[in-house]
This record gives C-alpha cells, sequence and structure tokens, in this order.
C-alpha cells in the first residue's frame, strides 16, 4: 500500500505541474494575429516531437533491450498501433467537430493525454520498486527524481493543450480545465501500475511506442500544416523549433 501511496502523490506532482502551465492560457488573448496562431501551433509540434523522442521513443527502446525484448520490433508495432488509435479518433472527431480548428485541437488533446499514461505508469512503477525496497535510498531519490523532472517537463505540454483550444474558440477556462484534466490520466494509471507492477513493467516499451506514434501522427496531420497557412510566414517553423529545444533540453537535463 505504501507503494500505490507514494505512487499518487508522485503522479498528483506531475498532474498539478500541467495544470500550472495550462494556466498561462489566462495570459492570451482569445483572438490573437495569425502570427501568433501559427507559433502557437509551431510550439505545440515542437514540444511533442521532442517529447516523443526523448520521453518516449529512447526509453522505449532501452527498456525493451533491459527486457530482453526486440525493441525495433516491439517499438515499431507499438509505433504504428499509435498512428491506427489516431486514424480511428480522427475518424471519430471529424464527424462531431463543425470546424478544422476545434479538429485540430482535439486531435492534440488526445495524443498529449495518450502521451501522459505511459508517463504516469513510469512513475508509478518507480514508487511501487522504491517501496519494495525501503532500505534503497537510491531507489527512492530516483523515483522522487523522475516525477520532478516529468512534472516540469509537463509545463509547456499543459499549454500546448490550452493554447489551440483557445485559438478554436474555446473559452479561457475550459481551454484550462481540459488542459489540466490532459495529465489526469497520470495519477490514474500511476496508482494502476503501482498496483499491478509486475505485470506492467512488461508493456511499458509497446505503451511509449504507442504514445509516440499518436503524438508524431498529429504534428503531421495537423499541427505543422495549420501552423503554415500563410505562404512565406516562418512564424510556425520559429515557433516549433523554440517548443522542441525547449522540451529538448528539459527531457535531456531532467531525464
Amino acid at each position: 500500500m505504501r507503494g500505490i501511496f507514494y505512487a499518487f502523490l508522485g503522479t498528483l506532482f506531475t498532474f498539478a505541474v500541467t495544470s500550472l502551465g495550462a494556466l498561462n492560457v489566462f495570459a492570451v488573448r482569445k483572438k490573437g494575429s495569425h502570427t501568433l496562431e501559427a507559433m502557437t501551433l509551431g510550439f505545440a509540434g515542437g514540444v511533442m516531437v521532442a517529447a516523443s523522442i526523448w520521453s518516449l521513443l529512447i526509453p522505449g527502446m532501452e527498456r525493451a533491450e533491459e527486457l530482453g525484448q526486440m525493441a525495433s520490433l516491439v517499438m515499431s508495432v507499438g509505433f504504428l498501433g499509435g498512428v491506427g488509435l489516431l486514424l480511428a479518433a480522427e475518424k471519430w472527431i471529424r464527424k462531431k467537430c463543425v470546424s478544422k480548428e476545434s479538429k485540430s485541437a482535439m486531435m492534440t488533446v488526445l495524443a498529449i493525454t495518450a502521451h501522459n499514461i505511459p508517463e504516469g505508469m513510469a512513475v508509478g512503477l518507480a514508487f511501487a520498486f522504491a517501496a519494495a525496497e525501503p532500505s534503497n535510498e537510491a531507489a527512492l531519490s530516483g523515483a522522487i527524481a523522475l516525477a520532478i523532472g516529468i512534472g516540469i517537463q509537463n509545463y509547456p505540454e499543459g499549454l500546448a493543450v490550452a493554447l489551440p483550444l483557445v485559438r478554436g474558440g474555446t473559452k479561457r477556462g475550459r481551454a484550462f480545465l481540459v488542459g489540466s484534466l490532459s495529465a489526469i490520466v497520470e495519477p490514474i494509471f500511476g496508482v494502476l501500475a503501482a498496483a499491478l507492477a509486475g505485470k506492467t513493467l512488461n508493456y511499458m516499451p509497446l505503451f511509449l511506442a504507442m504514445a509516440a506514434g499518436a503524438m508524431i501522427y498529429v504534428v503531421v496531420q495537423e499541427l505543422i500544416p495549420e501552423s503554415h497557412l500563410d505562404e512565406g510566414d516562418k512564424s510556425g517553423t520559429l515557433g516549433f523549433v523554440v517548443g522542441f529545444i525547449l522540451m529538448m533540453i528539459l527531457d535531456i537535463a531532467l531525464g
């Protein structure tokens, strides 16, 4: 029970930091210029691509090798599975959404939410293993460091979810709520992973790859095209570069 409680506290922290990131939505204008909109979408895309590489694909491959799995096969299958899930989700969303902007925003929400699931599981498992060895101070320190690292990484992700929603016409309060709730899966799946530590560990590489596939699909299909609607405007590209570098620094420094 101690491992489950620690897992809950750790993932509650990562959820809270996501909410802090989404809180920034109150500081932006609801209807900004095309340049600001393009930079917002590019920034979200850069954050998601960097997170896919350093938070999902690389750790997934390393974990698969540690478990004696064929990393290239597991990651490829998982990646394709994530793309397939988003294809199905897009088909459903297309029937429900009346505007292109709302469709793009919903796809971003789904992708980042999917990405938060394995992150929550990773934190939950780390605390479960630390609780199983109470004399191992390094294990607990590592679990705490992981929670802090993922929490800080979640800050720009909360913003990346909320800003496109406002761009699509969503009220700030609702955009903040959705941005915050995109990380509610972390405490849920973190606690589940801690409770079922022995059964979920082997599937972590697959989950990580699926989340990466979902995020890359949204960036290529939705965010990059939407950030380059005005010919000759480089704002979307510059926003992507800023988002990518920021998330890369956070992932490498804190990962």
